[in-house]
Formats: structure tokens, C-alpha cells, sequence
């Protein structure tokens, strides 16, 4: 079964604007200029449009026309922050659109990141986050139980595993060791981010530190159609 024409003109302008033709914070053509792109009626025009809208691509202007948004979050690398503080300080209302915490026993993949014993009690923080009511990234924080007694009762819908820890443990994280990959979303991903099965994903993980000791590992899964990772260089090392 096909989709709806106005879910085809949204997804082949969603596309037009990946790809640059439709440039970020120029305007769209005009309702009957796309009208007469697409041979379609204004109401299906306009549902197309709502749908863009709705996913932070576009802002109808009354009066000016529909604007391209920067529908992209860019983190640099350069320096320790995380994937919710880079997109509230772009602007964006950050709310947590599920979160679960339970206490598990530190498997070797956990010991080792954390520099604990296997078998220690460790927090485990799973949240969905989203920016603008788009569900952005999937996350997972591991931190041991006696760096953060009582983290279970900090959860709420803004929370902010960093400047929980900052604020009332006392605990400023100053550096991390980050891992890079790409992969494709499977069905639960799919599900909880809002995307279609296959799309691409970054995946981040994190060792958190303070004064060069680890206080938490992080694995984070986010959008990679809004999200994108900054690197600033310098030096350069001859063989």
C-alpha cells in the first residue's frame, strides 16, 4: 500500500532539504508554487507541510512564508559536554521523554570502564531525550551506587545526569574518553526514536572522569539525521 501523496511530497521535500536544495534559513517556494512542483491540491499541500513542521524542518511565517530550520545538533569534541547540554544551549526545550533507574550488579564491561570490582552495585539510568517534542537519543549512564547515594530520587523530566552530579555530589566531570560508531536502527530503536527501521544512527560511548578517575560510562544511540559531532585539531604527527 502506498502512502498518502501529502506523506510523499513530505518525505521528497525532507529530502530536497537534506540534500541542499531547499538551504537552511531560506524559505521554501510558496504554497502554490509547490502546488504546481508537485501537481497537488493546497489542502495536501499544506498537511505536507504541517508534517515538516512538526519535525522542526520548517516554520510557517504568517505573512513571510515557510523558513528552512537548522534541523541538525552539532556537539564538539573539543571540549566535555553532552548531548543535552549541546542542545539546550542551541536553544531547544530538552525534556526527557521516558526514563527508568534500577540498581544492577557491574558485569566485566562495567568493572573495567569504572575501575570497579565485577558484582558492584551500579546505577543504571535508561531515558529517551527529546528537543522540541523530537525524540533525539536513546542513553544509557552507568555509575557506581557510592559516588551518587539517593541518584533514584534526582529523576524527573529534565534531568541532567551531569549537572545532577555536579550540583549535588559535588562531582565535576573534566574529561572523557569517547567511541565513535555508525549503525542502523533495529525495531526498538526505531520505535523509541520515532524513525523507520534501518535509518542511520551514532552510536557514542563514554568513559566520564574526574581528576583521572572514571565516574561513569555512557552509551549513547542518537539521531544521526539531527545530530552530528564537531572535532577541532591541531599539530600534526609525521611517520
Amino acid at each position: 500500500m502506498s502512502n498518502p501523496l501529502y506523506q510523499e511530497i513530505f518525505l521528497k521535500i525532507k529530502k530536497l532539504i537534506y540534500d541542499g536544495e531547499y538551504e537552511i534559513n531560506n524559505f521554501l517556494p510558496t504554497e502554490a508554487k509547490l502546488q504546481e512542483i508537485f501537481g497537488a491540491s493546497r489542502t495536501t499541500i499544506r498537511k505536507a507541510i504541517k508534517l515538516l513542521s512538526d519535525g522542526g524542518y520548517v516554520q510557517v511565517r504568517q505573512g513571510c512564508g515557510i523558513k528552512v530550520l537548522d534541523f541538525s545538533y552539532t556537539q564538539n569534541l573539543s571540549y566535555v559536554t553532552s548531548v543535552t547540554e549541546t542542545l539546550r544551549k542551541k536553544g531547544y526545550d530538552v525534556m526527557t521523554k521516558s526514563i527508568f533507574i534500577d540498581v544492577i550488579q557491574a558485569n566485566e564491561r562495567h568493572a573495567k570502564r569504572l575501575g570497579i570490582e565485577v558484582g558492584k552495585d551500579i546505577f543504571r539510568i535508561q531515558r529517551v531525550q527529546n528537543a522540541n517534542n523530537v525524540p533525539i537519543a536513546k542513553m544509557e549512564n552507568y555509575i557506581n551506587v557510592d559516588l551518587a547515594p539517593g541518584l533514584e530520587r534526582t529523576v524527573r523530566k529534565t534531568f541532567s545526569l551531569y549537572k545532577t552530579l555536579e550540583q549535588d555530589y559535588n562531582i565535576h566531570i573534566d574529561s572523557a574518553m569517547d567511541t565513535i560508531a555508525a549503525k542502523t536502527a533495529d525495531f526498538t530503536e526505531a520505535e523509541l526514536l520515532d524513525i523507520q527501521i534501518g535509518a542511520a544512527l551514532l552510536v557514542i560511548r563514554r568513559i566520564e572522569m574526574s581528576a583521572g578517575k572514571p565516574v561513569s560510562y555512557s552509551k549513547t544511540i542518537v539521531r544521526a539525521d539531527r545530530y552530528q559531532l564537531e572535532i577541532t585539531t591541531s599539530g600534526r604527527r609525521y611517520s
